[in-house]
């Protein structure tokens, strides 16, 4: 008796006792755990499914975009990119070609002063001034002093240096984006001050007005390094002349913006053709995300009974069976079409596999029909009763935010886990419980085995003082 109650007094073996009790009881609790992580797997499936259906259906809404052009791609080259490169063909819908030649470019207008000696206080003699500047359609008053007074009240005239300076400072200040001068130093102690436009063209031109003191005799003798009738652009497009302010011209030919970069000897071409490399690119990427749909799903609704493996999804029949019903609808010929004419995403080389997947299996024919017939190619996947429409009212109906397919299943799975949540919490409430109780109990026979060791102790004192 002695020894067993030194056991539980050395060791307290009753609380490992307590949590394995505890343990074995919390049997229900991990089933609902697993039960639970089983409800989130599905969910987080669910949402990776969802995501390749989007991106499926918004692969089709690209290529049904007006605006994209989808199946009739234009690619445009300049047979000189350095002296004319195009920027856009966005608002060009056929094939066309042009003959341009560039007679001038447009420059931005610069304005020099005579070159004066800085130091020379020549300007200041003439006192202080003002000019009106207009550059663009901004015109600016510019007012500068000629003299400064000295801490003694001593009047003195500001040198050429410093006026140019101070003028080209207050320009600058004027300006902003429209306009910039320099003082320079142009050897040994000479200086100039150079006013240049910011924006070519003869309508940004720079100009002097109601000029007084030192820079009316300022502004009065300055050159221009373009005379001002020759900073327009000059070019000619298949015979018709053009004068433009700007190098970057988008309305001479409607729907192509351009840039002029240097004058030409004889003409340059400017091609617009039809790009079926981008077209099949465009397509491409149609039959690359639907694969990425389609692995997805097959990937999380798997079921391999030999080695008793299983998607996330495999129990979800309406996910499940999305791609087969969208492979299905894919063969289907397209409502409407006449005799003649392209009905079938088989008819220019699309296909699909046993697995699903959706595959050119004639290269040479795809490419032929994008060249030829763009416009039977793009009715099959913009038409209202196209078969690629009808796949994409089928994808949309899973992901219509709020009362799609998959909304409703994932809200089931929501409920699932706050039903779990709730019996798992309960289950702790009951474990914390039982595990209090049970500690009781081992307490309480803990006390009685404390008793039992007092008692035994008492018996073997009485007997050894009766000589036992």
């Amino acid at each position: 008796m002695s020894a067993i109650g030194n056991i539980f007094q050395q060791t307290n073996p009753y609380e490992k006792f307590v949590q394995q009790l505890v343990l074995i009881e919390s049997r229900t609790k991990l089933q609902l755990q697993s039960q639970k992580s089983v409800q989130n797997e599905k969910k987080t499936a669910l949402g990776q499914v969802s995501s390749s259906i989007s991106k499926f259906v918004s692969s089709i809404d690209e290529l049904q975009s007006v605006t994209n052009k989808s199946f009739h791609p234009l690619s445009a080259t300049s047979s000189d990119k350095n002296t004319v490169s195009i920027q856009s063909t966005s608002g060009i819908s056929q094939p066309s070609s042009y003959n341009i030649s560039v007679n001038r470019i447009a420059s931005n207008d610069i304005v020099l002063s005579e070159t004066m000696a800085g130091d020379s206080t020549g300007l200041a003699g003439f006192g202080n001034g003002s000019v009106e500047i207009t550059v663009g359609d901004n015109t600016e008053t510019i007012s500068v002093e000629t003299t400064y007074e000295d801490n003694e009240g001593v009047v003195h005239q500001k040198t050429n240096s410093e006026i140019l300076e101070l003028f080209a400072d207050k320009i600058n200040e004027a300006f902003g984006d429209q306009a910039r001068a320099n003082r320079f130093n142009v050897s040994g102690d000479n200086v100039q001050l150079s006013i240049q436009s910011l924006k070519a063209g003869f309508e940004n031109r720079i100009q002097f007005d109601n000029a007084t003191g030192g820079l009316a005799e300022l502004t009065s003798n300055t050159t221009r390094v373009t005379p001002v009738d020759e900073l327009n652009a000059l070019f000619t497009v298949d015979g018709v002349n053009f004068e433009r302010s700007q190098n970057v011209v988008d309305d001479a030919i409607e729907g192509l913006t351009f840039t002029l970069h240097k004058t030409t000897n004889e003409p340059e071409q400017l091609t617009i053709s039809r790009d079926v490399n981008k077209a099949r690119a465009n397509i491409n990427g149609f039959i690359s995300a639907f694969n990425d749909m389609n692995r997805t799903i097959r990937d999380r609704t798997f079921l391999d009974a030999e080695n008793n493996r299983r998607g996330a999804l495999q129990d979800v029949r309406a996910i499940r069976n999305l791609t087969i019903g969208l492979r299905q609808t894919g063969l289907l010929p397209l409502d409407g079409a006449n005799d003649g004419e392209l009905a079938q995403l088989s008819e220019i080389g699309i296909s699909f596999k046993n697995d699903g997947s959706m595959f050119v299996d004639d290269s040479d024919l795809l490419n032929e029909m994008l060249a030829d017939r763009p416009d039977e190619v793009a009715r099959l996947f913009t038409d209202d009763g196209s078969v690629v429409s009808q796949m994409k009212t089928e994808a949309e109906a899973y992901v219509n935010r709020g009362s799609g397919i998959i909304s409703t299943i994932e809200n089931g799975f929501d409920q699932r886990i706050g039903r779990l949540d709730a019996r798992i919490a309960a289950q702790d409430r009951y474990l914390e419980r039982y595990e209090d109780e049970q500690r009781a109990k081992f307490n309480q026979l803990q006390a009685i085995l404390e008793q039992a060791d007092a008692q035994f102790a008492q018996v073997m004192n009485f007997r050894s003082s009766m000589g036992f």
